[in-house]
């Protein structure tokens, strides 16, 4: 059975599959192709038409979308769908969808961060209808910050949460179902093992946040990413290692002003305004010894993944809230405070120059990735949650 949706365009070629025929013909080629999901064909017309793996209903006026249904011996649809609310819930900062590995959309729906009232009242309207999962995304969520005036119990409102702790049972009550996830367990970028014999431009590489610029770094950004840390900790790193190292974000937008760095270190860090192209930032990295994570208040640091995957051992502060997971004997270093810090920069300097004696590309692929983390939430779903959400067929895992 299929429904025809106008001015609709569903995405995704099915199993790569960009061959145009004609609307019967697609038809047919989606039946037999276990990822299709549709076919999309000009608008009013069919011919040139073609197999699509995701039904996201997306207005768009120049195509029309025939949803393929599944149907009972009643000929009652039974295929899988989200909620009819669920695209615009996803207007809503705090609200993040949930796909298959075809980026078909199911019927599950992330909260990442604290919510507003406005935001807590949809979750209230619609928590019955859409699979609600906690995420840890933001800081120190699902925990309260010191000096919180929000009064919403973010560790018992979800009947599951993703979380990065090291002992979520004295967090989280009985009833909530927990699993061990982050966003940065995915979307791992493509990157060659290092070539040891090309030295490296820099030793280290930091990712700050730019919004404090004007401050130095006292604010928001600044306590997030731990400048306070990082200013003492380069004093060490410039007097005494006589280092080279990146700063990125810690430039204003213009270009023009910069946090301030110690004396010692002028002409030895390059500090770089935010970077939107994120390649401009791999491109840094790689050329990097290793990855420096400061922070203490960040539930799922990207840039921690991303040097691992680009051959970059990282040096973590043992305290993150996040992150911790990433650091083995094979992927860098934890360091506690400045008291340790430069024996842990010792070690990384060193062993950071011996081929494969850090392995942090060949660790993070073994263990993470779109597909070995996306079986992870799959299973996670399945065994906790299965009774409330119908995946579409052929649904092998699930993305973020």
């Amino acid at each position: 059975m299929w429904q025809k949706h106008e001015g609709k365009s569903c995405q995704n070629y099915a199993d790569g599959d960009n061959a145009e025929r004609s609307l019967e013909d697609a038809k047919a080629a989606c039946i037999k192709n276990e990822a299709c999901a549709a076919v999309v064909c000009g608008h009013g017309q069919e011919a040139g038409c073609s197999v699509r793996a995701a039904v996201n209903l997306i207005d768009y006026g120049p195509e029309d979308c025939y949803e393929m249904l599944e149907t009972n011996a009643a000929g009652e649809i039974t295929s899988a769908r989200v909620h009819p609310a669920y695209n615009d819930l996803l207007k809503e900062y705090p609200f993040q969808q949930v796909t298959t590995q075809t980026g078909r959309q199911v019927n599950i729906m992330l909260v990442r961060s604290q919510v507003s009232p406005h935001q807590y009242r949809l979750y209230q309207k619609y928590k019955d209808d859409i699979l609600f999962l906690g995420i840890s995304s933001m800081n120190d969520y699902p925990l309260k910050e010191e000096g919180s005036l929000d009064t919403q119990d973010y560790v018992g409102m979800f009947p599951g949460f993703l979380h990065m702790m090291r002992d979520p049972e004295k967090h989280f009550p009985p009833h909530v179902k927990t699993l061990l996830m982050s966003q940065s367990d995915f979307q791992l970028p493509n990157a060659p093992l290092r070539d040891y014999s090309v030295p490296k431009k820099y030793d280290f590489t930091y990712s700050a946040s730019d919004c404090d610029v004007a401050s130095d770094g006292h604010g928001w950004c600044g306590w997030s990413k731990n400048w306070t840390f990082v200013k003492e900790a380069l004093v060490m790193m410039c007097e005494e290692f006589n280092l080279k190292g990146v700063l990125v974000a810690t430039k204003d937008k213009s270009g023009r002003k910069a946090y301030s760095i110690p004396e010692s270190c002028k002409g030895k860090m390059t500090q770089t305004s935010y970077l939107p192209n994120q390649h401009d930032y791999f491109n840094y990295l790689k050329q990097s010894r290793f990855a420096l994570l400061p922070q203490v208040h960040d539930a799922s640091p990207r840039v921690s993944t991303q040097a691992l995957a680009h051959d970059v051992p990282i040096l973590m502060n043992w305290h993150i809230k996040g992150g911790w997971k990433y650091v083995t004997e094979k992927s860098g270093e934890f360091f506690h405070d400045i008291h340790d810090f430069r024996t842990s920069l010792q070690k990384i300097l060193k062993y950071s120059e011996v081929p494969q004696y850090y392995e942090p590309r060949k660790w993070v692929l073994e263990n993470y990735g779109d597909q070995k983390s996306g079986e992870r939430l799959l299973k996670f779903v399945q065994e906790n949650f299965g009774d409330r959400v119908k995946l579409p067929k052929g649904t092998k895992y699930l993305q973020i």
